[in-house]
């Protein structure tokens, strides 16, 4: 065989080599690929709407006079800035499919993908269609609605948009500055009492008090947070129940700060806010604390009586 015959083969492998090459990197994708998805970037300024719809079940998230409501309930301020964060805090995504064969494998399909759309007046700013978790921490498939381009996105975007409504919704129930308190008036059954400020002590039902036990006490009502809500069954079967405790702090000029009031329920209670001008609470919502944080807001008269007077 010919020298000259020995380049065409060499040339001709060359050329097959390059071509099966470049077949395998943009036709079944490659993790080394980076692709052309490019999120803007928001800022709550920009957006009225956040909305999250997967089949029948939708999050809507939208601004209102006062602030951001989920599903007209007011949202935590903290569950939005975590989700225009989350838009933010991103490397580039990376190209991991470019056909419509994949879609139902990654769950980016239109019926089992979560979608994510932003507008502000009803004009679209962001969709994204979020489907299964990323073999990698805090990761998902994502891909634009009808882009056949499906993009792996590292972040914390694919946890948001796994959020449930109440997880959205502000959990705060009050929030009460120990400065502010001059009186606290507590019912839990057969045990009433009332801690008074008087100059710069407290008094247990007209006589001295654990200070330290009283100060720790404030400090659980500067965020009184719970730990879910009700559901419309759950509030309506409520509704019967008789409170089992009541507590009401006021400030010094006697003003109502917050007003609480705790239907007993196995291992939690339900707690309505029925009053007061402290921040943070909806006077409509059922809220659901755990046992042992409704004893830390209602304690036991003799915990906060003087170590002496507590043993006697």
């Amino acid at each position: 065989m010919s020298a000259k015959h020995l380049k065409l083969i060499a040339l001709t492998l060359v050329v097959v080599l390059l071509l099966w090459g470049g077949s395998e990197l943009f036709s079944r994708g490659s993790d080394t690929v980076t692709g052309g998805l490019s999120v803007p970037a928001l800022a709550q300024s920009d957006v009225d709407t956040i909305s999250v719809v997967k089949g029948t079940d939708s999050i809507i998230v939208a601004k209102s006079a006062t602030g951001w409501t989920a599903n007209g309930r007011r949202a935590a301020p903290d569950a939005v800035n975590d989700f225009f964060l989350a838009l933010r805090d991103s490397v580039a995504p990376e190209l991991v499919a470019q056909d419509s064969s994949s879609f139902d494998r990654l769950n980016v399909d239109s019926a089992t993908g979560r979608w994510v759309r932003v507008r502000r007046g009803g004009k679209p700013l962001l969709a994204l269609i979020v489907g299964a978790r990323g073999s990698e921490y805090a990761s998902a498939y994502v891909r634009r609605p009808g882009d056949s381009h499906v993009y792996l996105w590292r972040g914390r975007l694919a946890s948001l948009a796994d959020r449930a409504v109440d997880d959205w919704r502000d959990k705060r129930i009050a929030a009460v500055e120990p400065d502010s308190v001059a009186l606290i008036e507590v019912e839990r059954g057969k045990d009433r009492y009332t801690v008074q400020r008087v100059g710069t002590t407290w008094k247990l039902n007209g006589a001295p008090a654990d200070s330290g036990a009283v100060a720790r006490l404030l400090e659980k009502y500067r965020a009184v947070t719970a730990a879910g809500f009700a559901s419309p069954a759950q509030a309506d079967s409520a509704r019967a129940l008789r409170p089992a405790r009541r507590l009401s702090v006021r400030g010094a000029r006697g003003t109502t700060l917050v007003a609480l009031v705790f239907d007993s329920i196995p291992g939690a209670f339900w707690i309505r806010r029925t009053r007061g001008g402290a921040a943070g609470g909806d006077a409509g919502t059922l809220y659901r604390m755990n046992a042992w944080d409704v004893d830390g807001l209602t304690p036991a008269s003799r915990s906060l009586a003087p170590p002496a007077a507590a043993k006697q």
